[in-house]
């Protein structure tokens, strides 16, 4: 009888235990930049509308979003390869700011970076 109190009260302290477990992976999700991935934020300190990209060879425009994207503010780049974000001028697209692989910044300072309709972000060897 003791034996079925026992893996009862077993029973009840793994169930509440994997609860905490479940409840707690929705907030991970949200957290930092995963492996392999590079993030862009709309805001300081990596908040705001995120973009995360897992290509290592290819272009994107960050105002290309359904969301409202505002500009570049903050990143974490955890791919292999550098990404650029390339500006539209007149005599064609330059690169605003280099974005290293394995760096980041809660503030990168620069005003308007990615925040006009045909800015790219283009990863590895890829160009707009």
């Amino acid at each position: 009888m003791k034996w079925k109190t026992i893996a009862a009260f077993a029973s009840t302290l793994f169930c509440v235990a994997g609860g905490m477990l479940a409840t707690a992976a929705p907030a991970a999700a949200d957290g930092p930049c995963p492996a392999n991935r590079i993030c862009i934020y709309d805001e300081i300190n990596f908040r705001g509308n995120r973009i995360l990209s897992g290509s290592t060879n290819a272009c994107f425009s960050p105002q290309d979003f359904a969301f409202t994207f505002g500009t570049i503010v903050s990143y974490d780049n955890n791919l292999p390869v550098n990404a650029t974000v390339w500006g539209i001028y007149i005599d064609g697209y330059h690169a605003d700011r280099t974005l290293v692989s394995g760096g980041f910044s809660s503030n990168i300072g620069i005003a308007n970076l990615g925040g006009y309709p045909l800015d790219k972000v283009c990863m590895g060897a890829a160009r707009p």
